[in-house]
């Protein structure tokens, strides 16, 4: 029995490794059928979840259950390390696609856009889309993907819009980074905007964006490239999705969008585009919070500076509240 090596799941990543190599990489991350392994020692291979395979001359290919073959093959290869579980890993059920049948086949690709795009065993983000991408250009198109998979063409797009527009810039994201954080962010009309994206609407092929605020938008979400060309994950602008809201606003300002190139926080440059009841709001807030912080580091502080401190914050803290009970 063979992997799949084309299997949407591993992105076009392990197309041109040996059988091998494929195992070795489906093992580790980002795959980590490793995982599998003590399940499988414990209580065997379940039987109500066959491999999916597909006959292809004297031999049959993984559709589904590509990482729980890794494991078995795992298993099989290292008796000494599992010497009771050669028996009833040796034949392991499976359900077969007749032969001739590819992922070209509607019967394969129905299966697998039903089974994956929809839920019932996720693939991760960037596969569907690379299956997405795949499938749209063949006959039928978009309209027979929507009719056979049932998906909707806004679900369609979520997927193949960020996919095609990394393609086009032939930009990647970090190994182990979300796909999915650049598939919310373009949702935003911010962003959207910021990048210029126009998208042909009947295939949604990429007609033209803005390269360098897109370049931008891959730093601000997976940090900007250090000198050896690789991603500094620990300087990205967003470092959550639920910030991706405030970082549209922020783009959708030319004046913010520049404080937050110049090398500020994704917070500082918000301030740019706070309606004036929002900044006082934010006055209020980070007022309280300094009062606080103040009083913990000067307590049991009799030194002339702690008391300047205080007497300073306590100025500080009148004007301020005059200041928003007038502006209030």
């Amino acid at each position: 029995m063979r992997f799949d090596p084309n299997n949407p799941r591993f992105g076009g990543e392990l197309a041109n490794l040996t059988q091998d190599e494929i195992q070795k990489r489906i093992l580790g991350p980002p795959y980590y059928a490793s995982e599998l392994i003590d399940s499988f020692v414990q209580n065997g291979f379940i039987v109500y979840e066959p491999l999916i395979v597909r006959q292809e001359a004297d031999a049959y290919v993984v559709v589904e259950g590509n990482r729980r073959l890794a494991a078995v093959k795992e298993i099989i290869s290292n008796l000494e390390k599992y010497p009771n579980r050669h028996s009833d890993l040796s034949l392991i059920p499976v359900l077969t696609f007749p032969e001739g049948a590819s992922t070209d086949r509607n019967d394969i690709r129905i299966y697998l856009g039903i089974r994956h795009l929809l839920g019932f065993r996720e693939w991760p983000p960037l596969s569907k889309a690379e299956f997405l991408d795949r499938e749209i250009k063949k006959e039928g198109g978009l309209a027979l993907l929507i009719k056979e998979i049932r998906i909707t063409k806004q679900q369609i797009r979520r997927f193949l819009v960020p996919y095609r527009l990394l393609k086009a810039a032939s930009a990647k994201i970090p190994s182990g980074e979300d796909f999915w954080v650049l598939g919310e962010a373009l949702n935003r009309a911010g962003v959207k905007k910021f990048v210029q994206l126009d998208v042909d609407p009947g295939n949604l092929e990429i007609l033209d964006y803005n390269r360098t605020n897109f370049r931008l938008v891959l730093d601000d979400l997976y940090g900007p490239r250090d000198t050896s060309n690789k991603r500094d994950i620990t300087a990205k602008k967003v470092s959550d999705t639920r910030y991706l809201s405030t970082y549209a606003k922020v783009l959708s300002s030319d004046k913010a969008a520049k404080v937050l190139h110049s090398g500020k926080s994704l917070g500082e440059a918000a301030i740019y585009v706070d309606t004036l009841e929002e900044s006082l709001k934010r006055l209020s807030k980070l007022n309280k919070e300094l009062g606080l912080l103040i009083r913990k580091i000067t307590v049991g502080r009799r030194g002339g500076e702690a008391v300047q401190l205080l007497q300073t914050y306590k100025d500080f803290d009148s004007a301020a509240r005059a200041f928003l009970k007038k502006n209030a």
